[in-house]
């Protein structure tokens, strides 16, 4: 069956190309997330799937499912048309599929679940899926972890669209509390390390007060405190504490087996990134006058702690 067209296509379609990110080579960030997503739900493959006008093209790929790139026989123009997860626990019994290009023959689509690559403007971009050639369910911990993923999908491409449309100038026009933002932002992200066995402690002392530009730099430390997470491993632990002295600092720290991370050069300046999306946090950071300090954790510990401190208001 062939999908519908969204209501709202030509915006959707616009706010795509406006990514300046198809047929763009592959980058670490979106790689890491199939990764994660597939090893979380149990699944040969994961992908990160744009629908464009009349073609599915993937920025990232876990996998050799052999998905044709037309939109017409594309299982995630179907998962665009809805706000929240199409699951298709067996393709060959639904209605929708079981003709499918990708469905038919022994080693064929069983298995189906995609996340709405959603902006805030309402706009599906495409999907982060799952697939496997048998059929498969999702337990509710990894729904919501797939739906966490496809979150921190969006906002890679959010932040990607900041430094290709060049709307990364930084307005210092309000105070607004870290331990708010750090509490908002990690959410999602506990919903991700509950289905990798992992723990995440947060520590909010005190309030601690920062001029900034609210949206660009919720989106920055999100995406700083998932790659902290993403970097340790399943069974791992990550540990956030927000103080206000003697500056305004976020504190992540990596303990119980977790490796340690070079990622933080990039945030200091140390070491330039070719990809745009740590690019974009890097200059959203420094332009709120931060200072990253890395230190271990305990002498002879793989693990780090690494404090994002600004000025003080």
């Amino acid at each position: 069956m062939k999908a519908p067209v969204p209501r709202n296509e030509a915006e959707r379609i616009l706010a795509l190309h406006s990514m300046a990110i198809l047929d763009t080579a592959p980058e670490s960030d979106f790689d890491d997330i199939v990764r994660i997503a597939s090893e979380i739900c149990g699944a040969e493959n994961s992908l990160v799937t744009l629908v464009d006008t009349d073609r599915q093209w993937f920025k990232a790929k876990v996998g050799d499912v052999p998905f044709a790139q037309t939109r017409e026989a594309s299982f995630c123009a179907h998962a665009i048309m809805g706000r929240d997860l199409l699951v298709v626990p067996d393709a060959t019994v639904d209605a929708r599929f079981a003709d499918n290009p990708n469905v038919l023959g022994d080693d064929g689509v069983r298995f189906y679940a995609g996340a709405p690559l959603a902006t805030s403007e309402g706009a599906a971009l495409g999907t982060l899926c799952v697939v496997d050639h048998a059929p498969h369910r999702l337990n509710l911990e990894q729904l919501r972890a797939l739906r966490a993923l496809a979150h921190q999908v969006t906002e890679l491409l959010e932040l990607r669209r900041l430094i290709v449309t060049e709307q990364l100038d930084v307005r210092l026009e309000r105070t607004v509390d870290l331990a708010y933002l750090a509490d908002d932002r990690i959410r999602d992200l506990r919903r991700i390390a509950e289905a990798r066995g992992m723990c995440i402690t947060l520590m909010l002392e005190h309030r601690a007060p920062v001029r900034a530009d609210p949206p660009k730099l919720s989106r920055a430390l999100d995406y700083v405190m998932f790659t902290a997470l993403k970097v340790s491993p399943p069974g791992g632990q990550l540990g956030i504490r927000v103080l206000d002295e003697p500056a305004p600092t976020i504190e992540l720290t990596h303990g119980g087996g977790s490796i340690t991370a070079d990622w933080y050069l990039e945030l200091a300046g140390l070491r330039h990134s070719d990809d745009p999306v740590p690019r974009a946090v890097a200059e959203i950071l420094r332009a709120h006058g931060l200072a990253v300090i890395c230190t271990p954790t305990v002498a002879g510990s793989p693990g780090i702690m690494v404090e994002l401190r600004f000025p003080a208001v």
